[in-house]
């Protein structure tokens, strides 16, 4: 998987370390030391991701975010905002300016190209999308891709497999208002769920006491009515091994706890 990443930072230093770790992977990288260059580079360029910094002098990535989801012909590009550890006013800001997911620094190797690459999908799919509205006539996707939806309008169905009553508990508190959420607490009868039932997405815990989660994984992939279901795995801190045999397996994405609730809220809109 290749595509065009945009860094925006106004420390150099910052930017070569992401531009090394991008380039490792096969993608291309632009980048922008402020604001007025990135949105630029954003309207004159094929850029298919933004990794944003929040702090800035001038125009901060707050501001930023807002002029590109603002504008028709940046909205559909992926904005990843990236903030310090103990921020979580920043990441509610970044939601309302309309982030697509968030990073937090120091930057993990692996979150980075997870999120990367599940963002470059997303935006693929976009792509495909706008290319057929600008093809077809009076079926309505260009007005679809630039409404702004409600919050009922977005509300996604959602399965979390979880055992743990402490967890899942959580969990539905923090999804109470963004998700239309139900929980199998037996991963066996979570996976005929998820195959009888049209979920957005499953959420799978790694917290079975006497279950591989990825062995559901596995399941879930081999199953042609869910091979192509997002599957999102909340991992322990330390889990890093599973969480890769995870992603060989073909999850898409994955939180590690705690679980915040800006996080988990983006990781379901993307």
């Amino acid at each position: 998987m290749t595509a065009r990443i945009l860094v925006v930072d106004d420390i150099p230093a910052n930017i070569r370390l992401l531009e090394v770790r991008l380039l490792a992977e096969y993608f291309e990288v632009l980048t922008a030391s402020n604001g007025p260059d990135a949105i630029e580079t954003c309207e004159n360029g094929k850029v298919d991701v933004v990794l944003l910094d929040v702090m800035m002098p001038d125009m901060d990535g707050f501001e930023v975010c807002r002029r590109l989801k603002s504008d028709p012909a940046t909205s559909h590009i992926p904005v990843v905002m990236i903030t310090a550890l103990d921020q979580v006013s920043d990441r509610v800001r970044g939601l309302e300016a309309g982030a697509d997911d968030f990073l937090t620094k120091p930057v993990n190797d692996l979150q980075l190209m997870t999120r990367v690459k599940s963002l470059v999908r997303l935006k693929s799919l976009t792509d495909e999308l706008r290319l057929r509205a600008s093809t077809t006539r009076n079926i309505g996707i260009e007005e679809l891709l630039s409404r702004n939806f409600s919050a009922e309008d977005a509300k996604p169905k959602v399965l979390l497999i979880d055992e743990r009553k402490s967890s899942f508990v959580r969990i539905q508190k923090m999804l109470r208002t963004s998700a239309e959420l139900d929980v199998a607490t037996d991963p066996n009868a979570g996976f005929f769920q998820a195959a009888e039932t049209p979920y957005e997405c499953v959420l799978i815990s790694t917290a079975f006491a006497d279950f591989d989660p990825l062995r559901l994984c596995s399941q879930l992939r081999s199953l042609d009515r869910t091979r192509f279901l997002p599957i999102i795995l909340l991992a322990d801190a330390g889990e890093e091994g599973r969480i890769i045999r995870g992603l060989e397996l073909g999850i898409n994405d994955y939180l590690t706890r705690p679980v915040d609730q800006h996080e988990l809220t983006a990781r379901l809109r993307t």
